[in-house]
């Protein structure tokens, strides 16, 4: 079993996460988005330190 502990959301992602997102982007609602980057991560992009 993995560790949520490392997932700053606590919890490892789901595909039911990604179709939230596009149901928002497909529904009536979103018809004024346009040029967007989500990312779906639940934090882990943020956690991560690059060292240069």
């Amino acid at each position: 079993m993995l560790s949520c502990q490392q997932h700053p959301i606590g919890r490892v992602g789901r595909t039911d996460d990604i179709a939230e997102v596009i149901e928002l982007l497909i529904c009536t609602q979103s018809g004024f988005i346009t040029g967007q980057n989500f990312v779906i991560d639940g934090g882990m992009t943020k956690k991560v330190i690059y060292i240069e």
